[in-house]
């Protein structure tokens, strides 16, 4: 009976589950004849999600595809990944991108990098593009400890971003009546609901909160900040203040931003320093499962990540790669060129679109190794037999010509990452005023049962002064909203 432990690739709690083939067979049988069930890793507190349940049904999904193709012309994965190849040496490195998805190894993501070089291509990026604010920046949260803590302070929605960590939360909730969950947040939210207080500062003012939340944990006396200026109520602020202080160091601040900060680097950076000032443990909470680690490589490598969105949206690209992602999806609105190769395993929005589709294993189909939100590395070292399929990393070593090797130190490398000073190019760009905000989310994440859902919803701001909302242009144009119409926005609560 195959038998194996893995990685839930849906966000960086990076969650441990056991998959298990029912009834034993000799080789994997994919249908309905084929049972998998999936367990959680019983030596982690905090359990498994229901989205990373969908793990389970990902491996015996029925769009899944198992035959490359160009065009429609199907053929084996080898044979096109070679055609590819010869389209790529006669195209300008200069206009060809790469884009890698969350869920690959760092393994796999040196590899891309050596692809690149080989033909020319600097402009390599990370998808979700949202996660790179976040690449740089170290963590040293213990998630077991969040059980135990005095004191939590969240920034963003993590417990709808990254569920299991909502268990963790509670738990140290039922500790007794000393324990705080402090939520700050530009929108009201899931996670907002269970925080006391719950500080919700207007869109692009998280930042000066955290320096002010800074300056009274120094000493400076709240009566004195300008809490009026943010529609923080002194009160709240207070109690926040108090429950940084009083934790005696046993504490955590999470930051999970998601889509709702306008400069979510600016706000880990101080959201990190108040870390370091009353002790507390600091961590980020991606989008993507493994979003840092391959950031860390594909900058320190040189590669054009700014670049890469750019020349996407602006039209100027003869060829795409998405290795194991969907820039259609993930990117809306971005001009996607006729050459457009994709690997993966189901059809996702850019599937009817894909010059090239070569299909792949998931991650719990794999081996190598994750940069750990908890910051160590993670050994994948099971693996799911995959039906038929490669991993993205053979697929790459087809397109190479030959076994790309691993460079060595390449961990080191990533644990020892130097955080950059400046933020890094962020696609997030938010008015300055007149906004509720809005969510998109990208292929990976699942709530509906089905792998290739997008998640669009407003984000509501009551503030009456507030009359306007933005759409991304996917959502405006699947309900034919234009610039400045009038619309009604509304929800269960009225």
């Amino acid at each position: 009976m195959t038998n194996i432990k893995s990685r839930c690739i849906f966000c960086s709690m990076q969650d441990s589950f056991i998959l298990s083939e029912s009834p034993p067979k000799e080789t994997p049988t994919f249908g309905e004849n084929s049972a998998y069930s999936l367990e959680f890793d019983p030596d982690q507190l905090r359990g498994l999600c229901g989205r990373g349940n969908f793990c389970g049904e990902l491996a015996i999904h029925r769009k899944r595809k198992f035959r490359a193709r160009k065009a429609w012309d199907y053929m084996s994965a080898e044979v096109c990944a070679t055609d590819l190849a010869a389209i790529l040496s006669g195209l300008s490195g200069e206009r060809i991108a790469l884009f890698l998805d969350a869920s690959l190894t760092l393994e796999e993501a040196a590899k891309a990098v050596a692809l690149a070089e080989k033909f020319g291509i600097k402009k390599v990026a990370p998808l979700p593009a949202e996660d790179v604010a976040l690449g740089g920046f170290d963590s040293n949260i213990n998630f077991d400890l969040v059980a135990h803590a005095v004191t939590n302070i969240i920034i963003g929605d993590a417990f709808t971003q990254s569920p299991t960590i909502t268990r963790l939360v509670h738990d140290a909730k039922l500790l007794g009546r000393n324990h705080t969950a402090v939520v700050i947040d530009t929108v009201k939210s899931r996670t907002g609901w269970f925080g006391h207080p719950e500080l919700t500062p207007p869109i692009g003012k998280a930042t000066a909160l955290l320096e002010l939340l800074i300056e009274a944990v120094g000493g400076k006396a709240v009566e004195e900040l300008p809490l009026n200026e943010l529609g923080i109520e002194p009160e709240d602020f207070a109690w926040a203040v108090s429950a940084l202080k009083g934790a005696d160091g046993k504490g955590n601040i999470i930051f999970a931003p998601g889509w709702h900060f306008a400069d979510p680097f600016a706000v880990a950076k101080a959201a990190k320093k108040l870390a370091e000032i009353v002790k507390f443990s600091f961590g980020v909470l991606t989008i993507g499962s493994n979003s840092r680690g391959i950031y860390r490589i594909l900058a320190n490598s040189g590669c054009d990540i700014a670049g890469a969105y750019k020349a996407l949206y602006d039209g100027k690209l003869d060829a795409v790669l998405a290795l194991d992602c969907d820039p259609t999806a993930a990117l809306t609105g971005a001009k996607i060129p006729e050459i457009f190769a994709m690997t993966g395993q189901l059809p996702t929005d850019g599937f009817d679109k894909a010059s090239h589709f070569i299909p792949t294993s998931f991650l719990f189909e794999k081996t190598g190794s994750l940069l750990s939100t908890e910051g160590d590395i993670i050994e994948l070292t099971e693996a799911m037999p995959a039906p038929g399929v490669s991993s993205v990393g053979v697929v790459m070593d087809f397109l190479f010509g030959g076994e790309i090797p691993v460079p060595a130190g390449l961990r080191e490398l990533v644990l020892n990452f130097e955080q950059p000073e400046e933020s890094p190019f962020s696609t997030g760009v938010v008015p300055n005023d007149n906004i509720i905000g809005i969510g998109h989310g990208h292929v990976y994440h699942h709530a509906d049962g089905r792998y290739t859902r997008l998640l669009d919803f407003p984000n509501l701001r009551a503030d009456n002064e507030i009359d306007s909302a933005m759409l991304s242009p996917g959502l405006a144009g699947k309900i034919g909203v234009k610039n400045d119409n009038r619309i009604t926005i509304s929800n269960e609560n009225g």
